[in-house]
């Protein structure tokens, strides 16, 4: 087996493939003094894209398609920044 192949559960081999890379940004949501259990990752590549993650409870995380937003401002060390500004 070569060093980029990797055997699945079922015993199926798969290569992993190169797609894309970039930067990226992470903020969650806060809400009465609480972090939700959802976050926001916007990565910048070739490709833009962006995804909302949840907590499912269970070990794992649901992965959500979202629109690709990065004039929106996040709260970071108590100031307010422009996600674009945190990808550079």
């Amino acid at each position: 087996m070569e060093d980029y192949e990797t055997v699945t559960k079922n015993g199926k081999v798969e290569r992993r493939i190169y797609i894309d890379s970039g930067k990226f940004a992470i903020y969650g949501y806060e809400s009465e003094g609480k972090i939700s259990n959802k976050f926001r990752v916007v990565m910048d590549g070739r490709e833009k894209r962006s995804y909302f993650l949840i907590d499912t409870g269970k070990a794992r995380n649901l992965a959500i398609k979202a629109d690709f937003e990065n004039d929106i401002k996040v709260l970071k060390d108590g100031k307010s920044v422009k996600v674009a500004d945190l990808l550079h």
